[in-house]
């Protein structure tokens, strides 16, 4: 039945524009617009234009991200050993993403791709919605035997792979690896998904790899950003993926609800010279980070389960900034779909951050975190999915008093992809 009402209005829609393109149209002083001629009317002229471009083709497609969210602090006021970060409950409706595309195709597979993004979220620092440039790459195929690249802002190897295999809700919750503390998470915050650089991309039936050079700040930062001096040092970045179950030439393009596959990866980071926000401007300090990570997915048409650990090093590099850390990180995450469109979605999270004084070596806790997030989808259609999610984080410091990073989230998100 809802296949045959979007039918009807898809050819109503399509009827109407015809109608509309065929018609005359007439304006009067006032402004008033008509469907016939009068002698106090004057007609609209109809100039059709079309859209030229050098590229054989484009494609347009859009991700959309639209949700209500209240976010409730476990610590509202500065007591004892706790830290009030967020002093006061949040509501509001959320922009959390806002992607717009286009592909503009040389032939059937290399192309130039822009991505644009706006998002407001809730307690962030500006009062509109930001846009920014989140992709702007070329990408060449078969540059290497199974092996494309992207040169631009392209993707990171590693984020990219575990959202469209292991964790598909960006929509209300990042992967763990990419989360950082805010009004609505917390985490360790090691890496984003796009920087500029290039990124090799090989798929072969066995096995599919990434592998990159890139400036090593995100696509939001850049090599004098912070206390980061514009040197040429650079982050070398990758991912090597076993595929036991599937083809990796399908890696990423697997429709979760009707094929199955099982991955197991590896992936990493070195990066010289890496920058920290938590320095002033022009500020000397530097360190190198480091991370490492196993991830394996099994997913079939009535269920996925993943998991995943990370270890990782911020090493200081001089007395500016007088700790390093360390990290210690792992993620368990299911989704089971009992019933046509509806799937029950689970996760739980738990990390730790060391600091580790530069002069000593000695070891205190900046963080301990757990992470539970339970959730509910309903697929609406092939572009709409709604999704109610709860997520309870606790995160303390090495006396047991809380960061203030301790909260309650709850979220209903609605998802639009064309």
């Amino acid at each position: 039945m809802k296949k045959i009402v979007l039918s009807t209005i898809a050819a109503l829609a399509v009827s109407a524009t015809s109608l509309i393109a065929s018609q005359q149209f007439y304006v009067d002083e006032k402004g008033q617009v008509f469907t016939t001629s009068a002698p106090d009317r004057i007609a609209i002229e109809n100039k059709e234009s079309s859209v030229f471009s050098k590229a054989k083709s484009l494609e347009f497609s859009g991700t959309h991200y639209f949700g209500y969210t209240s976010a409730n602090p476990d610590t509202t006021v500065s007591s004892g050993n706790d830290t009030a970060k967020y002093a006061n409950n949040s509501a509001g409706f959320e922009l959390r993403r806002n992607y717009l595309q286009v592909k503009g195709f040389f032939n059937d597979k290399d192309y130039w791709r822009v991505t644009l993004d706006t998002t407001k979220e809730l307690a962030s620092s500006t009062s509109y919605a930001n846009a920014f440039v989140k992709y702007a790459y070329l990408y060449i195929d078969g540059v290497l035997p199974y092996t494309g690249v992207e040169f631009g802002i392209a993707h990171r190897p590693w984020i990219d792979y575990e959202e469209h295999n292991g964790w598909y809700y960006r929509s209300f919750n990042k992967v763990m690896i990419e989360e950082k503390g805010t009004a609505t998470e917390s985490g360790v915050d090691l890496v984003n998904s796009a920087d500029l650089g290039v990124n090799f991309k090989t798929k072969t039936e066995n096995f599919s790899s990434e592998i990159g050079m890139f400036n090593g700040e995100g696509y939001h930062a850049d090599k004098a950003a912070a206390n980061q001096e514009n040197s040429s040092d650079l982050s070398v970045e990758w991912r090597l993926t076993g595929h036991l179950i599937g083809s990796g030439t399908k890696v990423s393009k697997n429709d979760r609800t009707k094929d199955s596959y099982a991955h197991i990866s590896t992936f990493g980071l070195i990066s010289q010279n890496h920058k920290d926000d938590t320095v002033a401007v022009n500020g000397a300090g530097e360190y190198d980070r480091s991370f490492y990570g196993l991830h394996a997915v099994y997913n079939q048409p009535l269920f996925l389960i993943a998991a995943q650990y990370i270890t990782a090093e911020d090493e200081a590099k001089n007395s500016i900034i007088t700790d390093g850390k360390e990290y210690d990180a792992f993620s368990i995450n299911a989704e089971i779909r009992p019933i046509k469109d509806w799937t029950v979605i689970g996760r739980y999270d738990d990390y730790k951050i060391d600091k580790v004084a530069m002069a000593t070596g000695v070891k205190t806790v900046s963080a301990d975190g757990t992470k539970v997030i339970a959730a509910l989808a309903y697929n609406y259609n092939k572009y709409v999915t709604f999704i109610g999610s709860a997520k309870l984080i606790n995160e303390e410091k090495a006396n047991g008093g809380d960061t203030g990073e301790s909260k309650d989230v709850y979220m209903f998100t609605t998802e639009v992809k064309w």
